[in-house]
Order: C-alpha cells, then structure tokens, then sequence
C-alpha cells in the first residue's frame, strides 16, 4: 500500500482496510475519544478479542471506557468483565448493554459470560414514525402523565451486584408448553402478556406452566432517561407513544420470593411486538432489582 502521508488517520485506504479487519466505522477510527458513550459498540469491537490470559479481555476495555478500575489477577474473568459491566452502565445510564443473547455470566443474569454475544447486532428502534395522527384519540392527560412517570424515573444502577434497573413491565398471564426436544435439551413456549402479541420462545430451562397472574414471569423493556433525548427532535408525550409503540427487544425476568428478579435467557433475542399501540398509554412503569 503506498501512503506517504505523515498522518495515517487522513488516509482513506489505510482506514477502509482498518475498518474492514475490526469492525470499527471510519468515523470512530478517526475521530475516537475515550468514554462510557456508546458502549454497545465499543463491546463489538473486542466481542472477537482473545488474550493469553482471559481476564486480559476486560482488562484491555478500561482505558477505552476510562474506567477507574484495578485490575485482580487473582479475580476470574467473568468477574473481570461484570465490573466492567456494572461501571459502564452505571456512569453511562445506557441499557444497550444488556441487550445480547447468549451464555449469561454467574457474576450477574443480565451479563454475558464473555464478549462474543455482543459481536451480534440486535434489532434496534433507530427512528420515530412520522404520523402521530394515530395517537390523536388517546387521552392526553393520560400521555402526559406517561411522559412525565418516564422522565422521573432514575438511571439504571448498581448497589453491589444487585441492578437496580427502571423499566416498562407485562407481567406474563400464561406460559403453555408447545414441544420439547431431547436432541437439543430445550423447551419450546408459547408465551402470553396483557398488550403484547403472544410469542414463542425456545428455552433450554424449564419454565412453570399455567394461567393467571400467579405466575412468576415478567417480560420488561429497560428504560434510561437518555432514551428521552432521542425522542426531543418529537412532540413529547406523542412521539414517545409511537417509539413505544413500535416491536423492541425485552428481556424475560423470573421474581423470587424476596421480590428480587433474575434473567431467564432465552435462544435468541426477544423481539416483541405491541398488540394494540394505543395502549402503550397504559404502560406500568416500575423499578426492578434484578440479581
């Protein structure tokens, strides 16, 4: 490759070939600050990273993120990579890191045990819809109110490894077993909440089958006051009824006796979609502590 000039970050061909091995936009590539924005990202970039020592995984993401951590030899990598985790969404208030599919980490449910499940793209909500004439016969009262619960929520954090985490939640009225599969040790469900278009998922734990509000499942979607600022180009309350409207990925919760939450993880992510939209309206919004 023939480049003569004294600064590589102005070459096109240099940086096309850059990108093309890491995964990395030419944009960050050039322009690249250190910092918890856009975490999601910065987890693709090292999902295919190995290190001699598997802890090193983790420990290599601290000056990208500019995390304060130390680094514990003595600590395994799962470990390693939860306080990473934990820091990241705790500084950034950013839930995109929870959003993955794969083996889950015994630091914590809603973390992987490595990076490689973030090296898959998940379904994202990248814009609002243009017409919120389909809103227009909802109570405003009742949009407003939404508005303002969601606005008031707090950040998702951490008090030690336990998450404390806003979100918008339906609670699971009946779970029917549809197949099993001896082959592949998994268990295929027909899944249902109030608002939500009944879903499938295929499972490799047993979930307990059954109707009615006994059971002890919850499909939430996480939330973040950030999400806010990306609807503020909107008109507020509408355009957050039509951005939460639209299909998004949740994540399936089982409560414990001492009304704490633990992530059941499913085959693939969860790609839900609203039954009616106009009843997003009605949404419950709580604050979960999840284990």
């Amino acid at each position: 490759m023939d480049c003569r000039s004294p600064n590589h970050k102005t070459e096109r061909a240099i940086l096309m070939e850059i990108q093309k091995a890491t995964g990395i936009g030419e944009l960050q590539l050039s322009n690249f600050s250190p910092g918890v924005d856009d975490p999601r990202s910065k987890l693709r970039w090292a999902s295919t990273r190995h290190t001699t020592r598997p802890e090193d995984v983790a420990y290599s993401l601290f000056g990208i993120f500019q995390t304060p951590l130390p680094i514990i030899y003595s600590e395994s990598a799962q470990t390693a990579l939860g306080r990473l985790l934990v820091e990241i969404i705790s500084r950034s208030g950013d839930v995109s890191a929870l959003d993955w599919v794969g083996e889950a980490s015994s630091f914590h449910s809603c973390f992987p045990a490595s990076l490689e499940p973030y090296h898959t793209v998940p379904q994202m909500q990248l814009e609002v819809l243009s017409d919120p004439a389909k809103h227009n016969e909802v109570d405003i009262e009742k949009k407003q109110k939404l508005y303002k619960v969601l606005a008031q929520l707090p950040s998702p954090r951490f008090i030690g490894r336990r998450l404390v985490l806003p979100c918008i939640v339906h609670h699971v009225i009946r779970v029917k077993l549809l197949a099993t599969s001896s082959t592949t040790s998994s268990y295929d469900y027909e899944i249902v909440a109030p608002s939500l278009v009944p879903l499938k998922l295929t499972l490799s734990s047993r979930l307990q089958e059954g109707s009615g509000t006994d059971l002890p499942y919850t499909l939430i979607r996480p939330w973040s006051p950030k999400l806010l600022d990306l609807l503020a180009h909107g008109d507020g309350p509408g355009s957050l009824l039509e951005w939460l409207g639209q299909p998004f990925n949740a994540l399936l919760l089982k409560s414990s006796l001492h009304n704490e939450y633990k992530r059941i993880m499913p085959d693939r992510f969860i790609n839900v979609s609203v039954e009616d939209p106009a009843s997003v309206v009605n949404s419950e919004c709580r604050i979960l502590e999840i284990v």
